[in-house]
C-alpha cells in the first residue's frame, strides 16, 4: 500500500504500463462497475483486465487489423472501454474516442475524417443512426455492438454489425503479439470544435505517459485510492486524470452509473479522488444551498460555515486572513451541523476533487473549500496531452489553475497569450499539416489561444484571444470574467455575453428553472416568460449586482433570457459543455437585434 508509481520510461507504451501494473498487483481490484443485470457492483483485478485486453487484441488480429489502422470507441464509461482501448494500444492501432452525448452530425464528421476500420458501439440502434448520417460508411468494416446478446443475434443487427460477445468468442486461443512502440500514435483525440470543425490531435504513447507522469509528480496517486470516474473517457482530461494516472499508481477506478445517480454512487464507493468539470461542482453546491434555503436559519448557518471554513483554509495557507476568535469558537458546531454533511454527500472520504475543462468561478470554489471539499483546479488542452497545470490542495488559490507541470515550459506573449512546450504535446493534427503549422511554431512552442496572468509561476486564465469583443467605440472586452461573475449567482445557469461591433454589451442567458420559479413567484410575476418587462425588472438588478465593480463599458445593458438549456444536441455547447459562442450568437441573432433596437 502507498505510492507505487510506474515510470513512463519503464512502461514504454500504454499496454506496457498495464502489463507492469498486472505484474506488480495481479490480484488487486483495478476497476469496478455496476452489473446491469443484477444491479450489483462488480470488480476486476489487474490480471483479469489484462486477460480481457489480450482477448480483444486477439479479436482485432482475427479481423485482420494491422499496425496503424484506426479503431473507434463509442461507449459509455465502463471496464470494456478501457479493455478495448488497451487492446488497440497493444497492436499499435490508434484509437478514436467518441462522445456518446455528441450530436450525430459531429460523430459522423469525426468518423469520416479518421476513417477507422472497426467501431465499438453501445447499441444497435445507435449504430443505425450513425451509419445513416455517414455519406460513405464503406471504410468501416465492422461495428462491434457491446450491449447485444452474445451469439446468435446477427440476424437482428444491421449490416456490418456484430455482437461483441460473438466477436470475442471467435478470438479464444488467439495470442496477439505486442506491436506498438513509444513513438507510435496511441490516440486521435478530436478537439471540441468551439470554432470550426473538430481536428484530430495525434498523441503518442510517449506523450500520454509523459503527461500522466508529470501529474503524478504533483499528485501521486496511492494504491489504496479509489477514483470515481464521471467525465466521459473520450475527454482528454479524463483519459489522463481518471484512467492513465490511477493505472500508473495502481489505484482502483469505479465507473459512475450516471450523473442522476452520482450522489448514490459517491455514498457507495466513497471515493478518495474525483475529477469533474465546473458545472458538476456548481450543481452540487447549488443543490446543497437550495436545500438549506428552505429555512432562513439553515441558510444562514450554511453560508456562515462556507465563509468561516474558507477563512480557516486561507489563514492556514497564507492567502488571506484567518478566522476571528469568535469564528474559531463557532467552528466545531458549524463543522458538525453543516460541513460534515456536505463532505458526506461526496462520500466522506475525498482527499482531492479536481476541476478542469473550463473556468471555475472562484466564489464557488471558495465556498466548497469552506464546506470541507478539498478542491483544486487545473488547466489543459487536448493538443497538450492534455494537462498543463496543477496544484495541490494546500497551495490552491481559487481563480488560478496552479503551476506548470514538471517538464513543461510556459511563457506569456506580449498579447497575453499562453505558449507552452511539453513532452506530452501532440505530434500534429491528423492529416492537417496547415493547422499543425498554425498551432506549433518552428521552435516547438504551442499556441493555446488562452490569455493568462502569471505571477511567481502561478497561472490564472483570463479569457480566450478569439473571444475578445471589440465595441463600436473601440473598447476591448474579455467576456469570460463577466460570465464567471454572473455564474456565481445561482439564477444564471448558462451565460454568453455578446456585443462585438455594437455600442454596448448584452447578455444571453439560460435561467435555472427552480431559482427563477421561486424568484418570480415571490414577486407575483408569471414565470413562463422571463423576457416580459416585469420579469426583466427582477433579472437586470441581479446582473448589475453580479457585475458591480466592473468598469462602465463592461456593464450589461440588456438581456435575453430563456429557460431552455443550451445543449449538445442543439449544437450550442460542445460535449465537454464549452460554449459554441458563434452558434449561440447566430441562433439568437433576432433576439440580439431586438435588444439593440429597443435600447
Amino acid at each position: 500500500m502507498g505510492i507505487d508509481l510506474i515510470p513512463a520510461e519503464q512502461a514504454g507504451t500504454l499496454y506496457g504500463l498495464l502489463q507492469e501494473r498486472a505484474r506488480r498487483q495481479p490480484d488487486a481490484v483495478a476497476y469496478r462497475e455496476v452489473d446491469r443485470s443484477s444491479g450489483d457492483w462488480i470488480g476486476l483485478s489487474w490480471q483479469e483486465v489484462l486477460a480481457r485486453v489480450d482477448r480483444i487484441a486477439g479479436a482485432f488480429q482475427v479481423a485482420g487489423l494491422t499496425h496503424g489502422d484506426r479503431v473507434a470507441i463509442f461507449l459509455h464509461n465502463c471496464i470494456d472501454w478501457v479493455c478495448y482501448d488497451m487492446a488497440a494500444h497493444k497492436l499499435g492501432l490508434p484509437v478514436v474516442p467518441l462522445y456518446t452525448n455528441d450530436a450525430v452530425a459531429n460523430t459522423a464528421y469525426v468518423l469520416a475524417d479518421a476513417r477507422p476500420r472497426i467501431v465499438l458501439v453501445d447499441t444497435a440502434a445507435r449504430w443505425k443512426g450513425i451509419s445513416a448520417a455517414l455519406e460513405d460508411a464503406s471504410f468501416i468494416e465492422a461495428a462491434w455492438v457491446h450491449d447485444s446478446a452474445a451469439a446468435g443475434d446477427e440476424a437482428a443487427l444491421p449490416a456490418s454489425a456484430r455482437p461483441f460477445g460473438a466477436v470475442l468468442g471467435e478470438a479464444e486461443g488467439v495470442a496477439a503479439v505486442p506491436a506498438s512502440a513509444p513513438e507510435d500514435p496511441a490516440a486521435l483525440i478530436y478537439t471540441s470544435g468551439t470554432t470550426g470543425q473538430p481536428k484530430g490531435a495525434i498523441l503518442t504513447h510517449r506523450a500520454l505517459l509523459a503527461n500522466a507522469e508529470g501529474v503524478g509528480k504533483v499528485f501521486p496517486p496511492r494504491t489504496e485510492d479509489v477514483f470515481l470516474s464521471v467525465l466521459p473517457l473520450a475527454h482528454a482530461f479524463e483519459r489522463t486524470m481518471g484512467y492513465l494516472l490511477p493505472l500508473m499508481g495502481g489505484s482502483c477506478v469505479a465507473y459512475a452509473q450516471s450523473l442522476r445517480r452520482l450522489r448514490e454512487d459517491m455514498a457507495t464507493i466513497r471515493p478518495t479522488a474525483l475529477m469533474g468539470v465546473p458545472r458538476l461542482y456548481e450543481s452540487v453546491y447549488t443543490s446543497a444551498r437550495r436545500a438549506a434555503a428552505e429555512s432562513p436559519m439553515r441558510l444562514r448557518l450554511f453560508d456562515m460555515t462556507a465563509r468561516i471554513g474558507w477563512k480557516r483554509f486561507a489563514g492556514r495557507n497564507g492567502i488571506g486572513d484567518g478566522p476571528t476568535l469568535g469564528e474559531r469558537a463557532a467552528w466545531p458546531l458549524l463543522d458538525r451541523l453543516v460541513a460534515q454533511k456536505v463532505k458526506s454527500a461526496f462520500g466522506g472520504n475525498l482527499r482531492v476533487a479536481v476541476s478542469g475543462g473550463a473556468n471555475f468561478p472562484p466564489e464557488i470554489s471558495r465556498a466548497l473549500i469552506g464546506l470541507g471539499v478539498p478542491m483544486v483546479e487545473g488547466y489543459g488542452l487536448t493538443e497538450a496531452g492534455p494537462v498543463v497545470t496543477a496544484s495541490l490542495v494546500k497551495d490552491y488559490v481559487p481563480g488560478t489553475v496552479g503551476f506548470a507541470l514538471p517538464g513543461i515550459e510556459v511563457k506569456r506573449t506580449a498579447q497575453g497569450e499562453l505558449r507552452l512546450r511539453s513532452p506530452g504535446m501532440m505530434t500534429g493534427y491528423w492529416q492537417n499539416p496547415e493547422a499543425t503549422a498554425g498551432m506549433i511554431d518552428a521552435e516547438g512552442w504551442m499556441q493555446t489561444g488562452d490569455m493568462v496572468d502569471i505571477a511567481e509561476g502561478r497561472i490564472a486564465i483570463t479569457g480566450r484571444l478569439k473571444h475578445i469583443l471589440v465595441l463600436s467605440n473601440g473598447e476591448n472586452v474579455n467576456p469570460r470574467p463577466l460570465e464567471t461573475a454572473l455564474a456565481a449567482d445561482p439564477l444564471f445557469e448558462q451565460t454568453c455575453v455578446a456585443g462585438d461591433g455594437r455600442p454596448y454589451l448584452v447578455l444571453l442567458t439560460v435561467l435555472n428553472r427552480e431559482v427563477w420559479r421561486d424568484l418570480a413567484g415571490a414577486a407575483g410575476v408569471p414565470p413562463e416568460d422571463p423576457n416580459d418587462p416585469k420579469a426583466q425588472k427582477l433579472i437586470m438588478p441581479r446582473i448589475k449586482a453580479a457585475l458591480k465593480g466592473f468598469p462602465a463599458h463592461q456593464q450589461i445593458r440588456a438581456c435575453h433570457a430563456t429557460l431552455e438549456e443550451w445543449t449538445v444536441e442543439r449544437r450550442l455547447v460542445t460535449p465537454t459543455l464549452k460554449l459554441r459562442r458563434e452558434r449561440i450568437v447566430a441562433a439568437f441573432g433576432g433576439e440580439i437585434a431586438s435588444l439593440y433596437a429597443n435600447g
